[in-house]
C-alpha cells in the first residue's frame, strides 16, 4: 500500500466514524425527548457516548472491511473471485467480521506509517 492510498484509507474511513457516530448519537438522543423513558441521567448519557462511539465504530468497520477485501480480491485467481461471489453470503459475514476484529489496529498501523514518511519527507 502506498502512501496516497493510506491517506486515502484513513480519510475514508474517519468520515464514515464521523457519520456513524452522528447517525447512531441522533437515535441515542431520543431517549432525553422522550419523557416515558425513567432513567436516570447519568445513564442517558453514557448510553448516549457508548451508542455514538460504538455506531461511529460500526460504521467505518463495515468500510474498512469492504476496502481491505477489494485490495485482497485484486490480487486473487479468477477461480477464487467466483469462489467468492457463489458463497456471498459468507464473504459479506467474512468482509464484515474482519472490518471489526481488524479496524483499529490497521488505523493505527496506517497513521503510524504515514507519520512515518512525512517524518523522512521532512528530513
Amino acid at each position: 500500500m502506498n502512501y496516497k492510498e493510506r491517506k486515502d484509507y484513513l480519510f475514508y474511513v474517519s468520515i464514515a466514524f464521523l457519520v456513524g457516530s452522528f447517525l447512531y448519537g441522533c437515535l441515542a438522543f431520543f431517549p432525553f425527548v422522550d419523557s416515558s423513558l425513567d432513567l436516570p441521567m447519568k445513564t442517558k448519557i453514557i448510553n448516549f457516548i457508548l451508542s455514538t462511539l460504538l455506531g461511529g465504530y460500526l460504521i467505518c468497520s463495515i468500510l474498512s472491511g469492504i476496502l481491505q477485501f477489494i485490495r485482497f480480491i485484486k490480487k486473487q485467481s479468477r477461480l477464487v473471485k467466483i469462489l467468492s461471489i457463489v458463497f456471498f453470503l459468507i464473504t459479506i459475514l467474512i468482509i464484515i467480521a474482519v472490518g471489526f476484529f481488524s479496524t483499529l489496529p490497521y488505523y493505527i498501523y496506517n497513521i503510524w506509517q504515514v507519520k512515518k514518511r512525512k517524518i523522512l519527507i521532512e528530513k
